[in-house]
């Protein structure tokens, strides 16, 4: 196990907060754990021990492992404490202003080289650091719910980060047991970004009215191997989070078509059909198995020759399972617009193609990476279909970067 010569600090204790402290602690770690409630502080490391206990009973840690992980977590009433702490990563409200004055008041207690991470999935961190007055001292550490579950950290590097503060990170969180993807700071980092098509082009195919919930969930488990369909999944996480994401990664990147958020969706939040949490979204969940809540009508799919064929080119290379023309269909669009988005990211160097794919395949459970498919697939095969799908969209929402023509 590793041990730390520092201890770490971790604001905020919600879901977040807590599964990464778990993570430290479990790892040799002494971890400081702070909240603006004392309260919460108490409850969160109780939370932790309860959790460590079923590790325990499942036979997956030793009970003097489990105490002393929990005796490695501390609760602190003061910034002033944290004066040891060369690491604070906070996991907070998703708001730059509330941030920005919870990190002011710890950053001066610190080491002056102590960098200070940031668990935001959708927040500039060149921002962050320039509204704290030491950007060279602010990275982005964007952990993946479950904390303790779920194995791909995002380290993100500021416009301004020390590349030691960076290096520092990485480090840290592989010393954590983590696989690390590396990004520049960019809107919705690799994951949040790269993930939108499978959910908006699959919302999209439903507006179009040639496929219903059902089908378009049952063609991405099937022919892509996907672990849950994009409605499945959406239902899940709930519309409300999700739909967020996608207007704040839309606007940040200042509004591509690809990107537009789903009138469709939109109205599911307006309604209250989050998903599970509500019993209503994409299905209803009330019984089981859940049934379809969207009902639509459908309308026969028609393609042009050119845009058959390059659809069944696609689909032929990309999956080994015989699916209908319309599963095909549904299959290749979907996943060719993950594979669209994956080379713009690559485009606008917001990371390595190891770190893209490496990042789908941990933070989101993809069976492939999207550059991964790419290669397989074959570049050329993936530019036919995005232009031939170009060519029977208005908005001209498939365009895509050279990378199509010239890596062939």
């Amino acid at each position: 196990m590793a041990h730390s010569k520092h201890p770490i600090a971790i604001i905020g204790t919600g879901t977040m907060g807590a599964g990464i402290a778990q993570v430290a602690a479990a790892h040799g770690w002494t971890v400081f754990v702070m909240d603006m409630d004392e309260a919460k502080v108490v409850a969160a490391i109780e939370g932790i021990g309860k959790r460590l206990d079923r590790l325990v009973e499942k036979g997956l840690m030793t009970a003097a492992d489990r105490n002393e992980s929990i005796e490695r977590l501390k609760a602190v009433r003061s910034e002033t404490d944290l004066k040891d702490c060369d690491l604070v990563i906070e996991a907070i409200v998703e708001d730059l202003a509330v941030k920005t004055m919870a990190l002011s008041r710890v950053m001066h207690q610190m080491p002056k080289d102590g960098v200070i991470a940031s668990n935001t999935s959708s927040l500039s961190i060149s921002k962050l650091g320039e509204a704290l007055g030491q950007p060279q001292r602010v990275v982005g550490m964007h952990f993946f719910n479950p904390a303790p579950l779920m194995p791909l950290v995002e380290v993100i590097a500021g416009a301004k980060s020390d590349p030691a503060a960076v290096k520092r990170v990485t480090l840290i969180a592989e010393a954590w047991g983590k696989t690390v993807a590396r990004c520049a700071d960019t809107p919705g980092f690799i994951v949040n970004r790269v993930a939108r098509p499978y959910y908006l082009e699959a919302f999209r195919i439903i507006e179009d009215g040639f496929a219903n919930v059902d089908e378009i969930d049952k063609a991405m488990r099937e022919l892509g191997g996907f672990r849950m369909g994009p409605f499945d999944l959406t239902d899940l996480i709930g519309h409300d989070v999700n739909t967020a994401t996608t207007q704040s990664v839309w606007e940040q990147l200042g509004k591509p078509a690809r990107m537009r958020p789903s009138k469709l969706q939109t109205a599911l939040v307006e309604a209250g059909h989050l998903g599970r949490k509500s019993g209503l979204g994409c299905y209803n969940h009330e019984h089981e198995p859940p049934t379809s809540a969207i009902q639509i009508t459908k309308r026969m799919l028609s393609m042009t020759d050119r845009l058959h064929e390059a659809v069944e080119r696609f689909a032929v290379k990309a999956t080994d399972q015989i699916g209908s023309p319309l599963e095909q269909f549904v299959f290749s669009r979907v996943l060719v617009s993950i594979i669209n988005e994956a080379a713009w990211a690559l485009n606008d160097k917001v990371a390595s193609p190891a770190d893209i794919n490496t990042a789908m395949k941990l933070g989101t459970n993809y069976p492939k990476g999207p550059l991964e498919w790419a290669e397989e697939i074959g570049f050329a095969t993936c530019g036919e279909l995005l232009d031939a799908l170009n060519a029977s969209v208005i908005d001209k929402r498939f365009e895509a970067p050279e990378i199509f023509k010239t890596r062939v």
